[in-house]
């Protein structure tokens, strides 16, 4: 079965324009002084989660990492903690990695799907982030694939996190093996983090959950479905089919406080590309690490334009391919990873059992069908 990346059909956008007239000499000075006073005063404020363009600025932080490297065996059932830092600080940098690059033709190969990452705040007794620990930095289907993102990269078995965490009285860090083997590998991982009182007022915590469609069901994939009051920063996509052709029609759409909205009129508009995917790239806000015969990997950040909301957040993806010219639904696999901040602890959304996670794809397989 071959893969065609090219899309069919596309409906093209509007574009709207329209003649402005210049401001005076005087006017433009005016709104130069605002814009620079707007900059300045926007530098001086204090920050939780310091960025690129603030990397000067002296704090009364102090840092600290937290660093192991030994073998690590874990039976089905059992827990490992990996750290529990006392607060009130902010992760900086998690890494993971384990000797499974050596263990290819043992028990559960490279990347043992049994292995969950959790998370939790302060005294929180659920995690917030509970997703599978390969599938946390992107990687699915026991396959490790190499991209450089902003907050998330993976460079050689090193799968690494610069996501800022913050939280005010604990950070517990756990793995869990909830599958069906043993997991014995050589571990090395590490988290740098600061620890600052300001942070002991900070009530923003990362959360994390993962979702699998097998299939979709009315074409419709959700990501995420969440109450309260955050933002949504981004999402990792693997999309697995049997259809020789397009397959990535399908729109991203936001239901804000209630009110829907399209994002993107296609799957290769949100996650970076447009008019089809025709090669992988890897970029510091979007990807498509993947495009083997009837697989894709892909990841969105919005990091500059987080989708905020007040009381809730619903994110799906129709899954939607081209046949006959027309945009229909598909019935295909997809699996997701969504990242948001929100305030407060909460738990994540509850895990699927490891039989459904690692089930075999069982999307339908469509005909070709000539174009009208």
């Amino acid at each position: 079965m071959s893969q065609s990346n090219l899309p069919l059909h596309h409906e093209p956008l509007g574009i709207c324009e329209r003649s402005v007239a210049r401001p005076g000499l005087a006017a433009r000075q005016a709104l130069m002084a605002l814009l620079a006073a707007l900059i300045l005063s926007t530098s001086i404020a204090p920050s939780a989660g310091a960025q690129v363009n603030d990397i000067f600025r002296i704090s009364n932080g102090a840092f600290g990492s937290h660093v192991e490297y030994h073998g690590i065996d874990l039976p089905p059932g059992k827990e490992f903690v990996l750290a529990d830092l006392a607060g009130p600080g902010k992760i900086t940098y998690f890494y993971y990695t384990d000797d499974s690059n050596f263990h290819a033709a043992s028990g559960s190969g490279k990347l043992y799907a049994g292995l969950v990452l959790k998370v939790y705040w302060d005294n929180a007794p659920e995690p917030s982030i509970q997703v599978p620990l390969w599938a946390f930095f992107g990687a699915f289907n026991h396959k490790p694939i190499e991209y450089q993102s902003l907050p998330m990269q993976v460079n050689h078995y090193n799968f690494m996190c610069y996501l800022p965490m913050p939280f005010s009285q604990h950070a517990r860090l756990v793995i869990a093996n909830d599958g069906d083997e043993e997991y014995s590998r050589t571990v090395a991982y590490g988290i740098d983090y600061e620890s600052d009182p300001a942070f002991a007022a900070e009530n923003s915590r990362l959360h994390a959950g993962w979702n699998r469609s097998n299939p979709t069901r009315e074409g419709m994939h959700r990501l995420l479905d969440v109450n309260g009051k955050g933002q949504y920063i981004g999402n990792f996509l693997q999309v697995d089919f049997k259809y020789q052709e397009w397959w990535g029609e399908g729109d991203t759409i936001f239901s804000v406080d209630g009110q829907t909205m399209t994002h993107t009129p296609g799957t290769e508009d949100e996650y970076g590309s447009c008019w089809g995917f025709e090669h992988t790239y890897s970029y510091i806000y979007s990807g498509y690490i993947q495009m083997d015969e009837g697989q894709n990997r892909m990841y969105r950040w919005y990091l500059a334009n987080p989708v905020r909301f007040q009381r809730s957040l619903q994110v799906d993806i129709q899954n939607q391919r081209v046949a006959g010219g027309k945009q229909v639904p598909s019935h295909d696999d997809y699996t997701s990873v969504a990242f948001w901040y929100q305030e407060g602890a909460h738990p994540a959304p509850p895990l699927a059992p490891y039989a459904e996670r690692i089930a075999p794809n069982r999307s339908e397989e469509y005909p070709l069908t000539p174009l009208k």
